[in-house]
């Protein structure tokens, strides 16, 4: 097995860390998200590609800190305050030998890749790239939003609802059930 890593810079890790504080609102598109802190500054979050080994690309979480003069956001009540907490998780992204995986309308030769965390890793896995590919910020009253890579290539997802981020973090072994 290849193994590769493209894991969060330390650049992106100091700009999550603001998280921690006090919020003014969030925006939320398809391929990005800006977290609009109380200090004028913005913490924009979004997915970064690297090519791995040729037609086999991975994602990963990145973040930049930005002036946040006039912007706002929707407001997220459980942020506003500070003391959040935030927690990142390792993903993996993984290609299966060709013919070892079948599925409908792949010619022969043709490669699959799948992405999930590393408890999921097959034996069998050829290629595989370790990524940070998701963080959940948890607030003070104990709700939280779970932001990760989206299914479909630079696209990002976040969920607030308590139960889809529950199962998230047991899925990925940080809570028991």
């Amino acid at each position: 097995m290849r193994e590769y890593r493209f894991q969060a810079t330390p650049e992106t890790v100091e700009a999550l860390r603001l998280l921690r504080g006090a919020w003014r609102g969030m925006m939320v598109a398809e391929h990005s998200v800006t977290v609009v802190l109380q200090d004028q500054r913005a913490v924009r979050i979004q997915c970064e590609t690297v090519e791995v080994e040729s037609l086999f690309d991975a994602y990963r979480l990145q973040a930049d800190i930005e002036d946040a003069e006039g912007m706002y956001g929707v407001p997220v009540e459980a942020f506003a305050n500070g003391s959040n907490d935030i927690v990142l998780f390792s993903g993996v992204t993984w290609s299966e030998p060709t013919g070892a995986v079948r599925a409908e309308g792949l010619t022969e030769g043709s490669v699959m890749h799948f992405s999930g965390h590393p408890g999921q890793l097959t034996d069998t896995a050829e290629v595989v790239c370790v990524t940070t590919d998701a963080f959940v910020i948890a607030a003070s009253d104990g709700s939280g939003v779970l932001i990760r890579t989206g299914l479909r290539p630079g696209s990002l997802e976040v969920e607030r609802n308590p139960e889809k981020v529950r199962t998230f973090l047991i899925d990925r072994g940080y809570s028991a059930a």
